[in-house]
């Protein structure tokens, strides 16, 4: 029996979501309070100086009202501060959002009168109310650029492309998000098992089973076994602007298309409901009308638009000039509503229902598929079985009206000069391969050089060699260098000047955050059992040992141990140089080396 989409809507659940959005919340300040607490530089405190957007400043004025006030929080007794299945320490945000939930019950039972219980109610009925009424419609985002570059990265006078991030307001997100869960586990079984993205989590003998980006190296692999005495011909394809370029027009058609078979797998369920909230979802924006005009430099509102966000040159991209757009749009007046909003809850739900077409074009083919999102590979023996797969997927995509990547042929090795004494396969490059600007890859050779073939593929973050060897992508790997060099630049920043912690906190805060970022809250006593949750290292867990991803590993422990190590150089020079007493005159806390318990290549390979 389907469950009532109303039934969703139920106090507990909704008040389970705000505490949510509310830990959300807290844990992104704190890491603004951390550098705060280690300064008394008026620019790092986040209290007179929070910068963020309009969006920002109402969400959190709106959750003061219906939530008590930080100082008010309940504290957690020791039991409930750890995980009942794994008796490890809650994460800062689960065991905020637990302290929070007993907090607003307390307060809702021992006392009523309470101005921020009676909004909350208030709230409750509200959006009880709201999704029952023919009038609710879904409010129009506000559209936030997310530059792709740092500017200054960017050559002088290059435009700054940057992402439409859609942020709506409290209500429908809550209501968007509730209506995408129940609408993703209505759908979900319609779906192809070859999509593995935005899928609704399952039970088997009493275990959730989750499938994720994950779940693609796991089936790439054993596939990759099946014929491991046979090279394989490898696809990938990308597609350009996916969120920006799905046309409205064709998600209604696919979607009335499910809607039908759930009716008539389901007579007695009434979908109205979320069916016209999902309508109102596609209705409330559409890139072509509510973005594109800010690209207009000789408009005043587009102007005052990228100066708001101190964005110079700044622009979202665009797919007009991609051939295929005249003949999917030949009027160039033509007012089609074109783009879903990126960040929305409902558009991971709308990629399956769109590209779930083009994944059923292999229901009765015997190459191996996949798709998670909008990128896909396809895998077979065979090279022609390949080219003829891919122009079926190329043809379906055209009745989609989506722009996939160029699809670009590696046919052929490209050689070096060789040079005396070194060996021929010293003198091949694999350079076409690993091209930035190669998005979709016509069918090439998946085995070893000597072979005449490419050893990598890359998927998901991962790359596989061709003996079953797992490292991190390029793009992965640097990310975590970038984000690990950001952490000390940001509070050496912090504390060159009115620095008020002493050099052991801020030593002791900087270690702990690079930790916390790598592998998790890791202690002494359970680093041998210790669950990893919401860190670089839970999303890299299909990683095996080799040459490879060892070295990778080992290169961000030595990062980590670099970048720390000069901030404690530096704290040490400013102290020789600073002439008023400091901390300097109490005892110098030991530089403690955080290496195999809390190190990336322990808790991934080692361990």
């Amino acid at each position: 029996m389907k469950k009532n989409f109303i039934d969703s809507f139920s106090h507990n659940n909704i008040i389970d979501y705000l505490c949510k959005i509310r830990a959300k919340v807290a844990k992104q300040r704190n890491k603004k309070h951390l550098l705060h607490l280690l300064t008394a530089n008026d620019n790092f405190n986040y209290h007179k100086n929070e910068r963020c957007p309009e969006y920002e400043k109402q969400l959190h004025e709106d959750l003061k009202k219906i939530l008590p006030s930080r100082r008010k929080w309940k504290k957690l007794g020791e039991k409930p501060r750890l995980n009942q299945k794994t008796n490890q320490k809650l994460n800062s945000l689960d065991k905020n959002t637990l302290s929070l939930l007993k907090t607003v019950k307390y307060y809702r039972r021992k006392q009523p009168a309470e101005s921020f219980v009676k909004n909350l109610n208030q709230f409750i009925r509200d959006i009880q109310n709201s999704i029952q009424s023919a009038d609710y419609k879904v409010s129009s985002p506000e559209i936030y650029p997310e530059p792709k570059e740092k500017s200054s990265k960017l050559k002088q006078g290059k435009k700054n492309t940057c992402r439409p991030i859609a942020l709506f307001n409290l209500k429908d997100r809550l209501i968007l998000s509730f209506t995408n869960k129940y609408l993703t586990n209505l759908f979900d079984e319609y779906f192809e098992e070859s999509s593995l993205a935005f899928r609704a989590v399952k039970v088997e003998n009493g275990k959730k089973k989750v499938v994720s980006h994950h779940t693609a190296i796991q089936k790439i692999l054993a596939y990759k076994n099946k014929n491991s005495e046979t090279s394989l011909w490898v696809t990938e394809c990308d597609m350009q602007k996916f969120y920006d370029s799905v046309n409205h027009d064709v998600v209604k058609t696919h979607f009335k298309k499910l809607i039908k078979k759930v009716k008539d797998d389901n007579l007695e369920l009434d979908i109205s409901i979320p069916c016209n909230i999902f309508l109102s979802y596609l209705d409330c924006y559409a890139f072509s009308h509510d973005v594109l005009k800010l690209n207009d430099i000789n408009s005043t509102d587009s102007q005052e638009y990228w100066e708001n966000y101190k964005i110079e040159n700044g622009e979202f991209g665009w797919i007009s000039h991609d051939p295929s757009f005249k003949d999917y749009y030949p009027e160039p007046n033509e007012k089609k509503r074109i783009g879903v909003p990126q960040g929305g809850a409902l558009s991971g739900l709308i990629a399956n229902i769109v590209l779930d077409y083009a994944d059923k074009q292999f229901i009765n083919s015997d190459v191996f598929y996949i798709r998670f999102c909008d990128d896909m590979i396809l895998m077979h023996p065979e090279k022609k079985i390949c080219n003829d797969e891919i122009l079926i997927y190329e043809s379906a995509l055209k009745e989609l009206k989506l722009f996939p990547h160029k699809f670009c042929s590696l046919d052929k090795l490209t050689k070096k000069k060789i040079r005396k004494n070194h060996s021929k396969l010293q003198n091949i490059s694999l350079s076409p391969f690993w091209d930035k600007k190669i998005k979709s890859k016509s069918p090439y050779c998946w085995d070893k050089v000597e072979n005449g073939g490419f050893p990598w593929i890359g998927f998901v973050g991962y790359e596989i060699h061709i003996n079953g060897d797992i490292r991190i992508r390029k793009s992965s790997f640097e990310k975590e260098l970038q984000k690990q060099a950001k952490v000390i630049t940001d509070i050496e920043r912090a504390i060159k000047d009115k620095k008020r912690a002493t050099d052991g906190t801020v030593k002791q805060s900087a270690i702990n955050r690079l930790i916390g970022m790598a592998v998790g809250r890791v202690e002494l006593w359970n680093y041998d059992e210790f669950e990893h949750d919401m860190c670089w290292v839970k999303g890299f867990q299909e990683l095996n040992e080799n040459k490879h991803s060892v070295r990778q590993l080992k290169h961000l422990d030595r990062s980590r141990n670099k970048l720390y190590r000069k901030l404690n150089s530096k704290l040490e020079e400013n102290n020789k140089e600073d002439e008023v007493k400091s901390d300097k005159e109490l005892p110098n806390r030991q530089l403690i080396d955080y290496d195999k318990p809390f190190s990336y290549y322990y808790q991934v390979i080692e361990r």
